[in-house]
């Protein structure tokens, strides 16, 4: 994947990163996608917390770098007011649930991690670029409008 600069590297590096600095999958792809987009990541990765491990590190649920990514759609593009439209980051939510699966096969973390075998870190640290680099990449179309949120970063 192409960095849309030639000096900054591509989300997917930075989530990589951030994932091997200990966060988690979910906090390493809302803090990089949305550092990359510019915005605050503080209470992005606050929330995100709780959906690392498949939810709660119960590896039950969806994989946390899938959960991370939604996380940050709802942070850039998400509602601010009941009656708003959430056609467009349920339609990105949708398209980034997608791609992972043609890449993944499934979104289930415990089977992903089963699949992966000893090699869990390395393959959760791909899952982790592989969503940072997708949801960048759909990123790139510009929006008409978008409200931003206050983050708490001061």
């Amino acid at each position: 994947m192409e960095n849309s600069s030639s000096d900054r590297p591509s989300a997917g590096e930075v989530a990589a990163g951030y994932f091997s600095e200990q966060f988690h999958c979910a906090e390493a792809v809302a803090k990089s996608v949305l550092n990359a987009k510019g915005e605050c990541a503080k209470s992005a990765v606050a929330c995100a917390t709780a959906f690392g491990g498949g939810y709660g590190r119960s590896f039950d649920e969806a994989c946390g770098a899938l959960s991370g990514g939604l996380i940050a759609i709802g942070q850039l593009h998400g509602r601010r007011a009941p009656g708003e439209s959430w056609d467009y980051p349920a339609s990105l939510g949708a398209m980034l649930r997608e791609a992972f699966v043609e890449e993944f096969g499934t979104t289930h973390c415990r089977a992903l991690r089963e699949r992966f075998g000893d090699a869990q870190e390395a393959e959760c640290r791909n899952l982790v670029r592989f969503t940072a680099d997708t949801l960048e990449e759909m990123l790139e179309t510009p929006v008409q409008s978008s409200a931003k949120v206050a983050c708490g970063c001061r």
